[in-house]
């Protein structure tokens, strides 16, 4: 992985964040928003951490599943690493398009075969596209007055994004039901990468290619075989895009206010996520930022809503960030050529 551009990532997520806040509370809002965040309930700041770690482990949880159907049985505690290193990886880079690969990548590492991993990976982000989608809809269907809130401008994102969702799903289907086109499209990018000259070894690049062909080809007929895989992605994909739609209810709750129930603040956030999430910029810091405090200041006030925005992007983006890339240098550690050896001798 480059080292460089995942610093380079970070390093513009923090700066971002810290344009974003000086830009929020420069008008003397940070006194009040701290005061609200001292005085919030412990317990229910309880609730939003399990439910920040929910959003993580539950994708761990579909990565078990599927690779044991498909005849490579993980540990959780690995999955758990390759669940972290995507969400770190996601944070960095633009439209979270280093995630998945990363997440391939430690998985070889992990003896898991690159194909198993990209199917893997193809199932849950068909899961993830799709059910954001499923979700959006039904949050515009039952609460028609929270997608109306949200103005022209996110509206129009909304939009945008749900196409793009859609498009990224059926993209991922003809990747999985199609091995033949895959298999032509890695092919043309190697002989790309000989004309450019930027390959060491084409030729054994090539034979790699067909041995990870032969296995990616038996575990999409297995996938094919076997539909109810879709419906275990699907299953860890709902309840991992639930845990972080139900933050903001755990944090209306915390500044002890009441009125409004989880499902119209759990579909206020998925309208969010959904509509700022084909931005092309890390983490959508500082657009989800604006975002909230547009689409949550009816709920929160406006006295609140800064605060609310601090405690809800902290406990969804920025904790786990934090202790995601702690994660995911343990991996890289644990997982690097000869590491193993290293171990046996200390042995």
């Amino acid at each position: 992985m480059d080292k460089r551009k995942n610093l380079a990532g970070t390093a513009f997520v923090v700066a971002v964040a810290a344009i974003t806040a000086w830009v929020v509370f420069r008008g003397g809002d940070w006194g009040t928003a701290w005061a609200a965040l001292r005085r919030a309930k412990a317990g229910w700041l309880c609730l939003g951490v399990a439910l920040s770690v929910g959003f993580v482990c539950f994708e761990a949880v579909g990565t078990v599943l599927i690779l044991r159907v498909l005849g490579r049985p993980t540990p959780m505690g690995h999955c758990l690493g390759f669940s972290a290193v995507g969400f770190y990886f996601s944070a960095v880079t633009p439209s979270a398009t280093g995630g998945q690969p990363a997440q391939v990548f430690y998985m070889a590492r992990r003896g898991v075969p690159a194909a198993l991993g990209t199917l893997d990976m193809l199932l849950l982000t068909m899961s993830y596209q799709a059910v954001s989608v499923v979700l959006a809809l039904t949050a515009w269907a039952v609460y028609p007055q929270t997608a109306a809130a949200l103005g022209t401008g996110l509206g129009v994102l909304l939009g945008w994004s749900t196409t793009a969702n859609i498009l990224l799903t059926v993209g991922a289907g003809i990747f999985l039901f199609r091995p033949g086109l895959t298999r032509g499209l890695c092919r043309w990018a190697i002989r790309l990468g000989e004309r450019l000259r930027v390959l060491r070894d084409p030729d054994g690049l090539r034979g790699r290619l067909e041995e990870q062909m032969a296995e990616y080809r038996r575990g999409a007929e297995l996938v094919g075989r076997r539909w109810w895989l879709f419906a275990i992605a699907v299953g860890a994909t709902a309840a991992q895009l639930l845990c972080r739609a139900m933050i903001p209810w755990a944090a209306y709750r915390a500044f002890g206010l009441s009125g409004l129930g989880p499902g119209e603040l759990a579909a206020t956030q998925v309208l969010v996520t959904l509509a700022v999430g084909a931005l092309p910029i890390p983490g959508t810091v500082g657009a989800s930022e604006a975002a909230f405090l547009a689409a949550f200041r009816p709920a929160f006030g406006a006295e609140l809503v800064p605060a609310a925005m601090v405690l809800c992007r902290g406990l969804s983006f920025y904790l786990p960030l934090v202790w995601t890339a702690v994660v995911t240098a343990a991996v890289h550690l644990s997982t690097r050529p000869g590491g193993k050896k290293k171990q046996a001798k200390n042995r």
